[in-house]
């Protein structure tokens, strides 16, 4: 409103009101009174809020999958309250995600109403969303927040605290226990696609289940792409869910290797090479064309004000600093002239041919012998695929892999090239 009031004065905007008459002076008064005012109700109206979660009285919020709230209290929810004890006891007895989505699904187990229709039915989130917040569940509270302050309404437990202490101690066995995810370098991240049309992700593999279903040490770790979608209703049929990290990256490297020692690819990295270089030379010309033109016009506005101070008689304390700092913006330009000229003389003398039959040759050489390496240490090898790596995201557009886990490669540069099956 004081917004407003500024505009209207600043441009002397006349306004006319059909009921009374609106005086300019009065006005701002009548705002601030209306902000403070307003500002008022806001403060009542949180501290209104915050007095009920106190009192333990719920407010707005989503309601957790087994609760409902009518009005300032919260109920259990006992059809919904069943699933949640399902869901934490067969997670206790080992029960994959997956296993207890599929269990919740033939059962027709209800959900959450959503605000917006569900494309899938029992999603891990929804899940997981029950099972972090087991705690709740045990202990019977819900928490709200409200202006960075927390608030615990007290609620009737779903689970009981031996359920509660047993999940505790499954969730922390499948984080021990589970397949670890350690570092690996994985040379095809980031490209790989199936028919579901997803970046897949990578993944390794130290341990594995025993015939007795203990997770013992893998002698040697696996590595394995993946696609990330997690629900089997939107993957296609002919997804082949995942592939070992040996096999496609020894697919890929081998038609990337073909690919970069072909006469035709190096040929295009030499046109390239040759495109950036004359590329160069260009600019050179045209910031060389700058250059003269700023020095003309910096001679030009000396020449102007050399003419304009004899024509003041200005003193020389005045005139001296002023010519000094002209003298040094020229200057700076003909330093940057001069290192302009001096590289397109170097440019003009380099035997283009020659030059070009040098890189060719020098590329060819570090690709056979990178494709020939054979690294000793780790670190080596790191710099080896360090090696690969880059040339892989640098010539490979696409990769996806088909039901029969093939993998189809589009390189760049228009050049395209597909695996077969065998």
């Amino acid at each position: 409103m004081l917004m407003v009031l500024e505009t209207v004065q600043d441009y002397k905007i006349e306004i006319l009101l059909a009921k009374e008459n609106f005086d300019s002076k009065i006005a701002p008064v009548r705002a601030w009174a209306a902000q403070m005012e307003l500002d008022g109700m806001k403060e009542r109206l949180g501290m209104g809020v915050k007095a009920r979660l106190k009192a333990g009285k719920a407010n707005t919020g989503q309601d957790r999958y087994g609760y409902i709230r009518v009005g300032e209290n919260i109920h259990i929810v006992e059809e919904e309250a069943d699933w949640v004890r399902k869901i934490f006891d067969w997670y206790n007895k080992g029960v994959s995600l997956l296993q207890i989505r599929e269990r919740l699904i033939a059962s027709n187990a209800p959900q959450k109403g959503s605000s917006t229709p569900r494309h899938i039915q029992w999603a891990r989130s929804s899940i997981q969303g029950i099972l972090e917040s087991a705690k709740e569940y045990a202990y019977g509270y819900k928490e709200q927040s409200r202006d960075g302050e927390t608030f615990q309404i007290p609620v009737e437990p779903i689970i009981d605290i031996p359920t509660y202490e047993l999940f505790k101690t499954q969730r922390e066995k499948n984080k021990t226990n589970s397949p670890q995810h350690i570092r690996r370098d994985y040379l095809l991240s980031g490209h790989i696609k199936c028919s579901c049309n997803l970046t897949w992700q990578a993944k390794t593999a130290t341990h594995r289940r025993s015939r007795q279903g203990e997770w013992i040490e893998r002698k040697t770790p696996i590595g394995t792409y993946f696609c990330p979608q997690t629900h089997k209703e939107l993957r296609p049929s002919d997804c082949p869910k995942s592939i070992s990290a040996k096999q496609a990256e020894a697919q890929v490297w081998e038609k990337v290797s073909e690919f970069i020692t072909n006469p035709a690819y190096l040929l295009a990295e030499a046109e390239a090479k040759v495109s950036r270089l004359q590329k160069d030379y260009e600019q050179m010309q045209q910031e060389e064309l700058r250059l003269h033109k700023e020095l003309k016009r910096l001679n030009d506005e000396r020449q102007e004000f050399i003419t304009k101070a004899c024509k003041e008689r200005m003193p020389d304390e005045e005139l001296t600093p002023q010519m000094n700092a002209l003298y040094e913006k020229e200057r700076g330009v003909q330093r940057r002239l001069t290192t302009i000229e001096r590289m397109k003389e170097d440019f003009t003398k380099l035997d283009l041919e020659e030059q070009i039959k040098k890189y060719v040759a020098e590329l060819q050489s570090e690709m056979v012998e990178l494709i020939h390496a054979n690294p000793q240490t780790p670190e080596e090898r790191h710099q080896v695929f360090l090696l690969k790596k880059r040339i892989v995201d640098t010539v490979l557009e696409e990769a996806r892999v088909d039901q029969s886990r093939q993998i189809h490669m589009k390189f760049r540069s228009d050049f395209t090239t597909g695996t077969n099956p065998q």
